[in-house]
């Protein structure tokens, strides 16, 4: 039978502030990172960098479309504003990072009580992991990333790889007698830092299976092929050939020439004015809804990236 890796230790409750940064307007910057023990050269936009062993560089992306290459292998991808925050890492390695979930209490709780909550709330997954040379899964409260993109937004970690759970910081609660108050928080690790945190319980020889992608493999954005001429409403068909032409006009921009003609196309407003374009397409004159089917194929695309910074593109 197989060790159960053990749990956090239990924590008195604390509070993490997570950092806010208003958008701006043409670039962002960006942690490239290799935790890698050897440094890696990863080129952008045909600019090569050196990236240190277990360490990395910020790196500053105006807004568009850019390239990468690493390894002998590269991607097309889109820098872009983000409608929640931007805060997040490149990983041109595709190495195994893991997000771990901790309770923060204000009393004791048993090893039963802490799985339950943890359980409850989706925490718990089976992660791929070698232990004494053996390739088995393993239950723990952790999820295993391994993006070329990291977002912040689609991860929510509180703690980056960087900063340690703290021990413990107090929080102004207005609790009853005899009641208690549970938070979950999450820290970002890479591998290395991830084996000696589990290492701390555990007397096994502990590593994880490094699976990466070629590039080429790698889940892309892409806006639908629309054909117009699928389009029996006139007016709907001019509308959507704008948006279309809009779309490749943004790819050929750079830095804040991309913002204004971006925030046309995806800012909720940009929306909710092509959603009312469907008026334009009538029971008379598009009875089997030809321009609505269309269009809501190339606005959800929109929607699903609006809260990233960073996407693959083909």
């Amino acid at each position: 039978m197989m060790k159960k890796i053990k749990y956090c230790l239990l924590l008195t409750l604390s509070l993490t502030l997570v950092g806010c940064f208003g958008a701006n307007q043409s670039s962002i910057n960006r942690w490239i990172d290799n935790p890698t023990a050897n440094e890696i050269k990863v080129t952008i936009d045909g600019k090569e960098l050196t990236i240190p062993a277990k360490s990395g560089i910020n790196y500053t992306f105006e807004y568009g479309k850019h390239t990468l290459s690493y390894n002998n292998d590269d991607f097309n991808f889109v820098v872009k504003p983000a409608q929640f925050g931007e805060l997040g890492l490149i990983n041109p390695t595709q190495s195994n990072y893991y997000l771990y979930t901790v309770i923060y209490s204000t009393s004791e709780m048993n090893d039963e009580q802490y799985e339950k909550i943890l359980r409850e709330n989706r925490e718990i997954n089976s992660i791929p992991v070698i232990i004494d040379g053996k390739e088995q899964e393993i239950e723990m409260p952790a999820k295993l990333i391994n993006d070329v993109f990291i977002e912040h937004s689609q991860y929510h970690w509180d703690y980056s790889y960087d900063q340690p759970f703290p021990k413990e910081i107090t929080q102004d609660l207005k609790l009853k007698k005899n009641q208690s108050y549970q938070q979950r928080y999450r820290k970002l690790y890479r591998e290395s830092d991830f084996i000696e945190f589990l290492k701390e319980d555990e007397q096994e020889d502990i590593s994880f299976p490094y699976n990466p992608k070629k590039f080429s493999e790698i889940s892309q954005y892409v806006i639908p092929k629309i054909d117009l001429n699928n389009i029996k409403c006139e007016a709907g068909r001019q509308y959507m050939e704008g948006l279309l032409n809009d779309w490749n006009h943004l790819m050929t921009l750079k830095g804040s020439d991309f913002t204004k003609p971006y925030d046309n196309l995806a800012s909720n407003d940009a929306m909710a004015k092509s959603y009312g374009s469907e008026d334009k397409c009538t029971e008379a004159n598009d009875p089997e809804k030809t321009y609505s089917k269309e269009l809501r194929q190339f606005v959800d695309a929109l929607r699903n990236t609006r809260d990233v910074n960073f996407y693959v593109v083909k």
